[in-house]
């Protein structure tokens, strides 16, 4: 394995913490098929790590693919000294939106524990 692929492993973000409740959804048989013949190749895999990193990989994809438009200066990026401007279009709107839905699971996790 290449260094590189452990660096992209390592600072990915952690999909497998999973929501406090579960999510049942019906598949069209043909996505179905590929996501058992998947699990049939990669059997130390679970059917829920293959659809939660297959779903990852799509969202990622799809917010990348979103238009963003540049709004204020928000400030500098600590890393790059970069400015770092608030996003207007559908990227800003859908990362404000995983943001507020990811604070929902957090607090719920949170209040499960204690």
């Amino acid at each position: 394995m290449d260094p590189k692929d452990l660096l992209a492993i390592w600072t990915a973000p952690d999909h497998s913490k999973l929501t406090p409740r579960q999510i049942s959804l019906r598949l069209p048989i043909q996505v179905a098929a590929k996501i058992n013949a998947l699990c049939d190749m990669y059997p130390r895999k679970t059917k829920t790590e293959i659809i939660g990193d297959l779903l990852a990989t799509a969202l990622d994809q799809l917010e990348q693919s979103l238009p963003s438009k540049e709004g204020r200066l928000m400030g500098h990026d600590p890393d790059t000294d970069e400015p770092v401007y608030e996003d207007l279009g559908a990227r800003g709107v859908f990362f404000d939106r995983t943001q507020f839905y990811l604070k929902q699971y957090e607090d719920e996790i949170a209040d499960k524990k204690g």
